[in-house]
């Protein structure tokens, strides 16, 4: 009996489509069950909808259902209405239904494809739509491109969220109108910016001020059905800076602000500001030319990067976390001492005391920690290394002889069943007892052929183990790493992140461990008081 799972899927798009054909997630689910009600051996056990969902990829959220459910055993059959349900994508398609799924044995029927892997191997000419849909979706993805280019060339704002500043017109199809009250905090912004304060002093005056932050006020003043259900509503700078880079408040359009490689990767690269293409005098202007211009000059003059000034990035950036919040710890500059003295938490020192304690290191206290952790993690690792060889050397002797029996028992049982077939030939044994004594052995040879490739796993993976560890030490022991041997380039090799507490105490994750003891572990904790 099959027990079979319906996947429907229809993209945002497809749904437009409907007056000239159906492929309506309700149609699709009838058309299946149509189907199992023609077959007395399959039941209906769930369907699966992905409605608005693209083809373009497999990160749905039924797709995904479906696929637990196949690994926990509910469902061993699969019907679409058709391949391009299942998705359009050529490469991720072919590996489901020439790999996935039979790997799993799991029977596919594609109903208008006239497939059943029950009946149909998977062949070229299943292959070749796949690459259609394939095609299919590439042009889509050209067409509705080149349609969002040509309608912010005409001074359509298509984006579905205007800025902080702006609300879409309810008169004017993609236009944009100036909301006063946001527009008042969007200038009052820029002014700050031009008389001096930078985008920490500004966010700081505006939570205090209790100025509701672009999400929350599109949220609860706009009431726009805006889906914002993270964060506390504040002013970041990272907010601020956002709303003085962007083009949009001098009344312009963007055209396109990011690269795409390819249709089927989710990766953009952000366009330079100075190499967007603009539309200009699309909307009103909330902020003149001459000033955003000049916000833009401050912002590269003022631009406080995570590097040095040698232009090389300062050893501990990407690595150094605040154990509270965890926030990045930020370079700390000291008046007294004119220049920077350690490191500080970085949403304390962009937000202040209200929203994380003072946390702060210096550069000498923190390399001294961090020497002394790598020192005493090699330090550990050579213990567990010895003692692994010790372990691999006792246990050797009883693994060599569980695996000479094992083997032994497998040709015993190869030479029974040759016997058995010679029997059953010469008429000793019937058919039915010759089936019964093969079952028999075969099952008990697939017993002993796992057992032993358990064995020689686990005498393979400790061997690896301690390869691998014997070659990191020969990387990273030759002496005593002292604090000045702490350059970039060894803690990017050795450390994948630290976190600093109040109290000076921190933790250490290293990217090594020897595995030893723990065979799933890929990050330690290492802590120093």
């Amino acid at each position: 009996m099959y027990q079979a799972g319906i996947y429907c899927r229809i993209s945002i798009e497809e749904r437009t489509k409907e007056e000239k054909y159906s492929n309506s997630i309700h149609s699709q689910i009838q058309m299946a069950r149509d189907f199992i009600a023609s077959h007395n051996d399959i039941e209906e056990v769930k369907v699966y909808a992905d409605d608005g969902a693209s083809g373009s990829n497999f990160d749905r959220a039924e797709f995904r259902r479906m696929l637990t459910d196949i690994e926990l055993g509910i469902i061993n059959m699969v019907i679409l209405k058709d391949v391009s349900r299942l998705g359009r994508e050529h490469i991720d398609t072919n590996y489901y239904l020439e790999k996935y799924f039979p790997e799993r044995k799991i029977r596919v029927v594609s109903l208008l494809d006239h497939y059943d892997s029950a009946v149909n191997t998977y062949d070229e000419l299943l292959e070749i739509k796949t690459l259609l849909n394939d095609m299919y979706l590439r042009d889509t993805s050209k067409k509705i491109r080149t349609t969002i280019q040509a309608k912010r060339a005409m001074g359509e704002y298509t984006p579905k969220e205007p800025p902080f500043g702006y609300v879409k017109s309810k008169t004017v199809h993609n236009h944009l109108e100036v909301d006063a009250y946001a527009a008042e905090i969007v200038i009052r912004i820029y002014r700050m910016y031009l008389s001096g304060c930078g985008g920490t002093v500004i966010s700081r005056i505006l939570n205090e001020e209790q100025i509701p932050a672009p999400a929350k006020y599109k949220k609860e003043i706009l009431k726009n059905g805006y889906p914002w259900n993270v964060g506390k509503g504040l002013w970041t700078p990272a907010t601020v800076r956002g709303i003085l880079k962007n083009p949009v408040y001098t009344g312009a359009v963007v055209i396109r602000k990011f690269d795409k490689p390819s249709y089927k990767l989710n990766y953009r690269k952000a366009i330079p500001l100075e190499e967007l293409e603009l539309i200009p005098d699309a909307h009103e202007a909330i902020i003149s030319k001459e000033e955003f211009a000049r916000a833009q000059q401050i912002r590269k003059d003022h631009r406080v990067s995570y590097f040095d000034k040698n232009k090389e990035p300062h050893k501990y950036v990407g690595l150094l976390f605040c154990g509270k919040c965890k926030t990045a710890m930020r370079k700390r500059y000291l008046a007294s001492c004119k220049g920077y003295d350690g490191y500080e938490c970085g949403f304390h020192q962009k937000m202040g005391r209200n929203y994380c304690e003072l946390n702060h290191i210096t550069f000498e206290k923190l390399d001294e920690l961090v020497a002394f952790s790598i020192n005493q993690q090699i330090k550990q690792i050579k213990s567990e290394l010895e003692n692994l060889k010790v372990q691999i050397r006792d246990q050797k002797p009883k693994l060599d002889d569980r695996i000479a029996c094992l083997k032994s028992k497998i040709e015993k049982n190869t030479e029974y069943r040759k016997r058995a077939y010679e029997q059953f030939m010469d008429d000793i044994l019937s058919k039915e007892e010759y089936l019964e004594l093969k079952k028999m052995y075969d099952t008990e040879n697939e017993q002993f052929e796992k057992e032993l490739d358990e064995l020689k796993n686990v005498e393979e993976t400790e061997m690896t183990v301690m390869q691998d560890t014997v070659k990191w030490l020969d990387h990273f022991s030759r002496g005593k790493i002292t604090a000045a041997q702490l350059t970039r380039e060894v803690l990017i090799e050795l450390i994948d992140r630290i976190y600093v507490y109040p109290d000076q105490q921190i933790d250490i994750y290293f990217k090594f461990t020897s595995g030893i003891g723990s065979a799933s572990s890929i990050t330690q904790k290492d802590e120093v008081v």
